[in-house]
């Protein structure tokens, strides 16, 4: 039988690990920027999953699992949140860039 407090150690843990490398991902954008690989997901929702539920369950294990455990959950959570702000400051920073002005184009006659 497994221990329930040994899985959730391990969830916290792979979570830390994704928020880490989406960090790490965000510091470039894709070849196509942010474009998603497909127009829509196969489950026809958003794009973006609704992280309501995540927050819910951290509320929910706040009281039932020892401290290390809900530190290092609450680190796994900070750690996401941070590479979801940096991801919205780096595309509000491109949305905010003034147009570039046009290249001065030269008439050369040819003879």
């Amino acid at each position: 039988m497994s221990d329930p407090y040994a899985d959730a150690e391990r969830l916290v843990r792979a979570a830390q690990e994704a928020a880490e490398q989406a960090a790490a991902a965000s510091s470039e954008p894709p070849p196509r920027g942010w474009q998603a690989p497909h127009s829509a997901p196969a489950g026809g929702g958003p794009a973006f999953p609704d992280l309501s539920g995540l927050l819910a369950l951290a509320e929910t294990l706040k009281g039932t699992v020892p401290p290390e455990l809900a530190q290092q959950l609450t680190d796994a959570l900070r750690d996401l949140l941070i590479a979801l702000r940096s991801i919205l400051d780096y595309s509000i920073a491109r949305l905010e860039r003034p147009a570039t002005e046009p290249a001065a184009v030269e008439d050369i006659p040819i003879d």
